[in-house]
Protein backbone atom coordinates (compact mmCIF):
# COMPACT_ATOMS: atom_id res chain seq x y z
CA UNK A 1 0.00 0.00 0.00
CA UNK A 2 1.78 3.13 1.24
CA UNK A 3 5.05 3.25 3.14
CA UNK A 4 4.38 4.28 6.71
CA UNK A 5 6.56 6.78 8.52
CA UNK A 6 8.05 5.41 11.75
CA UNK A 7 6.37 8.37 13.43
CA UNK A 8 2.87 7.29 12.35
CA UNK A 9 0.83 5.81 15.18
CA UNK A 10 -0.36 2.20 14.83
CA UNK A 11 -3.97 1.62 13.84
CA UNK A 12 -4.93 0.60 17.36
CA UNK A 13 -3.66 3.93 18.72
CA UNK A 14 -5.80 6.15 16.51
CA UNK A 15 -7.67 8.67 18.70
CA UNK A 16 -11.39 8.69 19.44
CA UNK A 17 -11.55 12.48 19.28
CA UNK A 18 -10.46 14.22 16.10
CA UNK A 19 -10.37 17.87 15.00
CA UNK A 20 -11.87 18.37 11.54
CA UNK A 21 -11.04 20.66 8.64
CA UNK A 22 -13.78 20.93 5.98
CA UNK A 23 -12.31 21.34 2.49
CA UNK A 24 -13.59 20.80 -1.04
CA UNK A 25 -11.03 18.13 -1.84
CA UNK A 26 -10.63 14.52 -0.81
CA UNK A 27 -7.45 13.35 0.89
CA UNK A 28 -7.00 9.60 0.40
CA UNK A 29 -5.00 7.17 2.54
CA UNK A 30 -1.39 7.48 1.44
CA UNK A 31 -2.03 10.73 -0.40
CA UNK A 32 -0.43 14.08 0.35
CA UNK A 33 -2.33 17.34 0.65
CA UNK A 34 -0.69 20.78 1.00
CA UNK A 35 -2.58 23.34 3.07
CA UNK A 36 -2.05 27.01 3.83
CA UNK A 37 -3.43 28.01 7.22
CA UNK A 38 -4.01 31.59 8.31
CA UNK A 39 -7.34 31.68 10.16
CA UNK A 40 -7.07 31.96 13.94
CA UNK A 41 -9.18 28.87 14.66
CA UNK A 42 -7.12 26.64 12.35
CA UNK A 43 -3.86 28.04 13.66
CA UNK A 44 -5.13 27.07 17.13
CA UNK A 45 -5.99 23.60 15.80
CA UNK A 46 -2.52 23.23 14.35
CA UNK A 47 -0.84 24.11 17.65
CA UNK A 48 -3.12 21.76 19.57
CA UNK A 49 -2.55 18.73 17.32
CA UNK A 50 1.21 19.27 17.36
CA UNK A 51 1.04 18.60 21.11
CA UNK A 52 -0.82 15.32 20.64
CA UNK A 53 -1.05 12.97 17.64
CA UNK A 54 -0.51 15.43 14.75
CA UNK A 55 -3.77 14.27 13.10
CA UNK A 56 -6.33 16.48 11.36
CA UNK A 57 -9.56 15.02 10.07
CA UNK A 58 -10.07 16.21 6.52
CA UNK A 59 -13.71 16.10 5.43
CA UNK A 60 -15.65 17.51 2.48
CA UNK A 61 -18.59 19.92 2.80
CA UNK A 62 -21.91 19.03 1.24
CA UNK A 63 -24.49 21.63 0.29
CA UNK A 64 -27.44 19.43 -0.66
CA UNK A 65 -28.07 17.80 2.71
CA UNK A 66 -30.29 19.77 5.10
CA UNK A 67 -29.27 17.57 8.06
CA UNK A 68 -25.47 17.69 7.74
CA UNK A 69 -23.19 20.35 6.29
CA UNK A 70 -20.32 17.86 5.92
CA UNK A 71 -20.01 14.29 4.72
CA UNK A 72 -19.87 11.69 7.45
CA UNK A 73 -16.76 9.94 6.08
CA UNK A 74 -13.38 11.65 5.87
CA UNK A 75 -9.69 10.83 6.02
CA UNK A 76 -7.27 11.77 8.78
CA UNK A 77 -4.07 13.40 7.66
CA UNK A 78 -0.88 13.48 9.70
CA UNK A 79 1.17 16.67 9.70
CA UNK A 80 4.34 15.47 8.01
CA UNK A 81 6.03 18.84 7.72
CA UNK A 82 5.28 22.51 8.11
CA UNK A 83 6.84 25.89 7.40
CA UNK A 84 6.24 29.14 9.23
CA UNK A 85 5.87 32.20 7.00
CA UNK A 86 6.78 35.78 7.81
CA UNK A 87 3.21 36.87 6.99
CA UNK A 88 1.83 34.81 9.87
CA UNK A 89 0.59 31.94 7.71
CA UNK A 90 1.61 28.29 7.87
CA UNK A 91 2.29 25.93 4.99
CA UNK A 92 1.68 22.36 6.06
CA UNK A 93 1.81 19.00 4.31
CA UNK A 94 -0.64 16.31 5.35
CA UNK A 95 -0.17 12.61 4.63
CA UNK A 96 -3.39 10.58 4.53
CA UNK A 97 -3.35 7.91 7.24
CA UNK A 98 -6.79 6.34 7.64
CA UNK A 99 -10.42 7.02 6.83
CA UNK A 100 -13.00 7.47 9.57
CA UNK A 101 -16.73 7.87 10.09
CA UNK A 102 -18.17 10.62 12.23
CA UNK A 103 -20.13 9.26 15.18
CA UNK A 104 -21.12 12.63 16.56
CA UNK A 105 -19.86 16.19 16.69
CA UNK A 106 -18.30 17.45 19.92
CA UNK A 107 -18.29 20.96 21.38
CA UNK A 108 -15.91 23.28 19.59
CA UNK A 109 -12.46 23.91 21.01
CA UNK A 110 -10.55 27.17 20.43
CA UNK A 111 -12.92 27.93 17.56
CA UNK A 112 -12.47 24.69 15.60
CA UNK A 113 -14.75 21.69 15.21
CA UNK A 114 -14.17 18.25 16.72
CA UNK A 115 -15.83 14.88 16.28
CA UNK A 116 -15.93 11.40 17.74
CA UNK A 117 -14.31 9.23 15.08
CA UNK A 118 -14.99 5.58 14.25
CA UNK A 119 -12.08 3.90 12.43
CA UNK A 120 -13.42 0.35 12.57
CA UNK A 121 -14.45 0.06 8.90
CA UNK A 122 -11.07 1.13 7.56
CA UNK A 123 -8.35 -1.02 9.11
CA UNK A 124 -7.42 -2.01 5.54
CA UNK A 125 -6.02 1.51 5.07
CA UNK A 126 -3.00 0.31 7.04
CA UNK A 127 -2.53 -2.75 4.87
CA UNK A 128 -1.03 -3.42 1.45
CA UNK A 129 -3.53 -4.32 -1.25
CA UNK A 130 -2.49 -6.34 -4.27
CA UNK A 131 -4.08 -4.86 -7.39
CA UNK A 132 -4.39 -7.21 -10.41
CA UNK A 133 -2.45 -6.06 -13.45
CA UNK A 134 -5.55 -6.12 -15.67
CA UNK A 135 -7.32 -3.70 -13.33
CA UNK A 136 -4.39 -1.32 -13.54
CA UNK A 137 -4.23 -1.64 -17.33
CA UNK A 138 -7.95 -0.89 -17.67
CA UNK A 139 -7.65 2.20 -15.50
CA UNK A 140 -4.57 3.48 -17.33
CA UNK A 141 -6.35 3.01 -20.67
CA UNK A 142 -9.26 5.11 -19.38
CA UNK A 143 -6.79 7.70 -18.16
CA UNK A 144 -5.01 7.88 -21.51
CA UNK A 145 -8.36 8.28 -23.26
CA UNK A 146 -9.31 11.08 -20.85
CA UNK A 147 -6.06 12.97 -21.42
CA UNK A 148 -6.32 12.52 -25.18
CA UNK A 149 -9.90 13.83 -25.28
CA UNK A 150 -8.91 16.82 -23.16
CA UNK A 151 -5.66 17.33 -25.13
CA UNK A 152 -3.58 17.28 -21.95
CA UNK A 153 0.13 16.58 -22.22
CA UNK A 154 1.42 14.01 -19.76
CA UNK A 155 4.84 12.52 -19.08
CA UNK A 156 3.72 8.90 -19.25
CA UNK A 157 7.17 7.63 -18.35
CA UNK A 158 6.87 9.31 -14.96
CA UNK A 159 3.25 8.28 -14.50
CA UNK A 160 3.86 4.64 -15.46
CA UNK A 161 6.64 4.31 -12.87
CA UNK A 162 4.46 5.44 -9.96
CA UNK A 163 2.59 2.88 -7.83
CA UNK A 164 -1.02 2.83 -8.99
CA UNK A 165 -2.35 4.00 -5.62
CA UNK A 166 -0.05 7.02 -5.74
CA UNK A 167 -1.35 7.85 -9.22
CA UNK A 168 -4.94 7.75 -7.96
CA UNK A 169 -4.13 9.79 -4.84
CA UNK A 170 -2.57 12.55 -6.92
CA UNK A 171 -5.25 12.61 -9.61
CA UNK A 172 -8.14 12.87 -7.15
CA UNK A 173 -6.59 16.07 -5.82
CA UNK A 174 -5.84 17.76 -9.13
CA UNK A 175 -8.44 16.64 -11.68
CA UNK A 176 -11.63 18.64 -12.13
CA UNK A 177 -13.97 16.19 -10.39
CA UNK A 178 -17.11 17.14 -8.51
CA UNK A 179 -17.21 17.02 -4.72
CA UNK A 180 -19.64 14.11 -4.94
CA UNK A 181 -17.32 12.18 -7.29
CA UNK A 182 -14.34 12.71 -4.99
CA UNK A 183 -16.41 11.57 -2.04
CA UNK A 184 -17.44 8.41 -3.86
CA UNK A 185 -13.78 7.68 -4.60
CA UNK A 186 -12.88 8.28 -0.96
CA UNK A 187 -15.60 5.91 0.24
CA UNK A 188 -14.70 3.11 -2.20
CA UNK A 189 -13.89 0.14 0.05
CA UNK A 190 -10.71 -0.98 -1.74
CA UNK A 191 -8.18 0.34 -4.22
CA UNK A 192 -9.58 -2.05 -6.86
CA UNK A 193 -13.07 -0.61 -6.30
CA UNK A 194 -11.63 2.89 -6.52
CA UNK A 195 -9.91 2.15 -9.84
CA UNK A 196 -13.13 0.81 -11.32
CA UNK A 197 -15.15 3.82 -10.19
CA UNK A 198 -12.43 6.25 -11.30
CA UNK A 199 -12.41 4.73 -14.80
CA UNK A 200 -16.17 5.18 -14.99
CA UNK A 201 -15.97 8.80 -13.82
CA UNK A 202 -13.23 9.63 -16.34
CA UNK A 203 -15.28 8.21 -19.18
CA UNK A 204 -18.31 10.29 -18.13
CA UNK A 205 -16.49 13.63 -18.14
CA UNK A 206 -17.22 15.36 -21.47
CA UNK A 207 -14.35 16.73 -23.51
CA UNK A 208 -14.05 20.54 -23.58
CA UNK A 209 -15.76 22.32 -26.45
CA UNK A 210 -12.68 24.32 -27.37
CA UNK A 211 -9.68 22.64 -28.92
CA UNK A 212 -7.07 24.51 -26.93
CA UNK A 213 -4.46 22.52 -25.04
CA UNK A 214 -4.79 22.34 -21.29
CA UNK A 215 -1.06 22.20 -20.53
CA UNK A 216 1.15 19.66 -18.83
CA UNK A 217 -0.08 17.51 -15.99
CA UNK A 218 3.20 15.76 -15.23
CA UNK A 219 6.52 17.35 -16.08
Amino acid sequence: MKPKSPFTQPYENLPQELPIYPLENALLPGGELPLTIDEANYLAMFLDVLKTDQLIGMVQPQDNNPHNDIYQTGCAGRIRQYRERTDGKLNIMLTGICRYKIIKELPMKNGYRRVMADWSDFEQDYQTEEVPAQKIDHFMASLRNYFDRHMMQVDWKVLDELPIEQVVNNLVLILNLSIDSKQRLLESPTVVDRLQLFSQLLEEIPAPITGSKQGNLVN
